[in-house]
């Protein structure tokens, strides 16, 4: 008895399936193949170690050393906030030089511009003056006038008579027609300096940012830890502080949880640690970023990049 010769698996049928299945074989960009183009914008979760513990610098990106409070509650070195304000002061120094400039020299072309046109208003009266003396003596251009209002009235009763082109006209339609003239060629319109601000910007809250702004914060660390590996800890329940939200005293410069501040310092408007008195205004709270794990850390980092057109 004779059996039918079977086919080695996949000569012939799978041959065009699997084919068919590999990557830039379909008539379309799949989602895969687009991200692995490059094209389109690129968004990534950030996670916890892509952020900073609490009582690190902004700046540095390490321990703060004097650490110094902003009024939008981030915390700097005293050095880092001190050498940037410096730098920022200095170029604002010269963008306000480079707007200075810029306006003194707008003054002078606004003034050189107003002259041109007084000096044209009266080149004008001059010869209009001149030719109306011509008129009276020149008999052959009365005709002449005669013939031109007899070419620009009205053909019939009510039409508004229609004058010859003004001078703008005419400059237009010489620029639209004879472009390549060097009066008519393009000029690139020079560069707008905006007035600079007064303070430079806060590096983080872009709010302006004076020194006296700058308030030193007092940190406790946690027993057994020091220099790098310092942890710190409210002064108020002696708890670690990690990723929750704090506030800071600015009057009396204790740092405590949010949590203890609502149920301790905020109804009596007293701080537990001193007794003393503060404000609302007193009470900053402290910049977190969070653990990348719940919704109030989340941060998203995003690429943007041209989109792929199908």
């Amino acid at each position: 008895q004779r059996y039918p010769r079977r086919r080695a698996p996949g000569r012939d049928s799978e041959m065009g399936r699997r084919h068919a299945l590999n990557n830039t074989a379909k008539s379309y960009f799949t989602s895969w193949e687009k991200k692995e183009a490059g094209y389109g914008t690129k968004s990534a979760r950030v996670g916890t170690d892509s952020k900073l513990p609490f009582g690190h610098c902004r700046l540095g990106l390490q321990r703060a050393v004097d650490p110094v409070v902003s009024p939008s509650g981030h915390i700097y070195s005293k050095e880092a906030i001190y050498e940037y304000l410096l730098a920022k002061q200095e170029e604002l120094a010269k963008m306000r030089a480079a707007w200075e400039k810029e306006q003194q020299e707008k003054a002078t072309e606004e003034a050189f511009k107003a002259s041109e046109e007084e000096q044209a208003k009266i080149q004008q009266f001059i010869k209009d003056q001149e030719s109306v003396s011509r008129k009276r003596k020149n008999p052959s251009q009365e005709k002449k006038d005669v013939m031109k209002k007899f070419l620009y009235a009205p053909k019939k009763a009510g039409e508004i008579m229609q004058d010859p082109k003004s001078k703008e006209e005419k400059q237009k339609d010489l620029q639209r027609t004879s472009f390549w003239l060097p009066e008519f060629t393009p000029a690139a319109k020079k560069q707008k300096v905006e007035a600079p601000p007064k303070r430079p910007p806060s590096p983080f809250s872009r709010r302006p940012l004076r020194l006296k702004d700058l308030v030193p914060i007092k940190l406790k660390v946690l027993e057994g830890t020091s220099g790098r590996e310092a942890k710190f800890v409210c002064q108020v329940s002696g708890k670690q502080i990690t990723y929750q939200d704090t506030v800071f005293l600015r009057n009396t410069g204790v740092v405590m949880l949010k949590k203890c501040y609502d149920e301790l310092a905020k109804p009596t408007m007293t701080c537990p640690v001193t007794g003393k008195k503060f404000k609302k205004k007193h009470a900053i709270l402290i910049k977190n970023d969070g653990t990348g794990f719940a919704s109030t850390g989340n941060v998203i980092a995003k690429q943007w990049g041209e989109a792929l057109m199908n």
